[in-house]
């Protein structure tokens, strides 16, 4: 059984760090929706020249180009085992066209963890990182607003996942490495692996 991990959770709450972590200890890709927008780009695949002129006009790329660009690297052999999705869906509309997609093609999460962690320990990480990796995007209002985002649009993704019945919260706000025992502890229960 292939493992199909799902991470959601605010930024700030560690889903990139967890997402590493989990690919290299159980030997899956880790898919996060920016590093695939960016590859297509970079390959100049038709669907990476599509995914160009979107982000050339400054446009947010569609739900149905997203579930393209994730259906097609689930298509690649390495995720035969499995893979750690990160950073989509972030809407119940966006769940709903990859159930859909993953319906198509015979896959489903094995487990969803919802990284949960306090907006103001969020904003302290995300002000830190803005300052040491000097990222002049966020200021304290884009970072208040992306968490007012999160908790608008996907917070509710965790109710849509917990009456899949495989929804696991973590809190987040512990170190890194806590965090991580807490997903070993869960992934040991998911069936088959």
């Amino acid at each position: 059984m292939p493992l199909n991990v799902l991470l959601l959770g605010p930024q700030g709450a560690g889903k990139g760090t967890q997402a590493k972590r989990i690919s290299e200890e159980y030997g899956i890709p880790h898919i996060a929706s920016g590093e695939i927008l960016r590859a297509e780009m970079s390959a100049n695949t038709d669907l990476g020249r599509r995914v160009k002129e979107v982000y050339d006009r400054g446009d947010l790329v569609s739900d149905d180009l997203m579930i393209e660009l994730i259906r097609n690297r689930l298509e690649q052999p390495d995720t035969e085992s499995g893979f750690v999705l990160d950073g989509f869906p972030r809407t119940t509309v966006q769940a709903e066209a990859l159930d859909s997609m993953f319906a198509d093609i015979g896959r489903n999460f094995s487990v969803a963890f919802a990284l949960q962690i306090p907006d103001e320990v969020a904003f302290e990480r995300l002000r830190r990182r803005a300052e040491v990796e000097g990222r002049a995007d966020d200021t304290d209002e884009a970072i208040q607003r992306r968490l007012d985002n999160y908790h608008r649009e996907t917070e509710p993704l965790i109710e849509y996942y917990r009456t899949r019945g495989n929804l696991v919260p973590i809190r987040a706000e512990r170190s890194e490495n806590r965090v991580f025992a807490d997903i070993q502890q869960a992934l040991e229960q998911v069936p088959a692996v």
